[in-house]
């Protein structure tokens, strides 16, 4: 692959990437206040303008790495990455679906935002790997870290609201971080010695 092209995957994959951890950081927010019971017109309207504060941007730098490769085929590497990320992705899946029965099973309900928010930071240590993108690493230690401390220090009641606020927290941080990096590397041009440092 072109270093061009190698530039149009990174700004396309962290864009997906802003997408997904906007859109799950919008939807433990909404859980967060309405478990606080603080969910009206207002809050819900700004959830949903926070959501459009990642998404548009994502959008259209999806459609610019589009541009930049649109006759470029998937090279084997890619088909593999996106095999690994299916794997990756269902076992998250499955692990999440066999927590929140178990913990209903055993009438341990109120655990299940906090073992969710577990199991999601530690799929991004492989995505991390997978993609060589650090800051993945980052948000997956700070996910782990707050589900372990929020289950440690908050009273059962207060799991399904300060914790899924916390959740939203981490993971819409991470989703600006990423719009950043994605944004650079889109600026980044085929002579630039950036290209050489995109993952950083």
């Amino acid at each position: 692959m072109t270093q061009t092209g190698k530039t149009a995957a990174a700004v396309s994959g962290r864009a997906i990437g802003v997408l997904f951890l906007a859109g799950f950081g919008s939807i433990w927010l909404l859980n967060g206040l309405t478990a606080l019971h603080r969910l009206n017109a207002i809050s819900l309207g700004a959830v949903v303008m926070i959501l459009a504060v990642f998404a548009i941007p994502a959008l259209r730098l999806l459609r610019m790495a589009g541009k930049r490769d649109a006759h470029a085929e998937a090279t084997p590497e890619e088909r593999q990455t996106r095999r690994v990320l299916l794997r990756v992705n269902a076992t998250q899946g499955v692990a999440i679906i066999v927590s929140v029965w178990l913990l209903n099973a055993i009438h341990r309900g109120e655990f299940v935002a906090p073992v969710i928010a577990f199991i999601v930071g530690m799929h991004l240590f492989p995505l991390a790997e997978l993609f060589n993108y650090a800051p993945y690493n980052v948000a997956g230690t700070l996910l782990v870290g707050w589900s372990t401390v929020a289950v440690t220090i908050l009273p059962p009641e207060l799991l399904s609201s300060i914790g899924a606020l916390g959740t939203a927290i981490i993971l819409l941080g991470s989703a600006a971080y990423t719009l950043m990096s994605a944004s650079r590397a889109a600026r980044a041009t085929p002579s630039s010695p950036r290209l050489t440092h995109q993952t950083a």
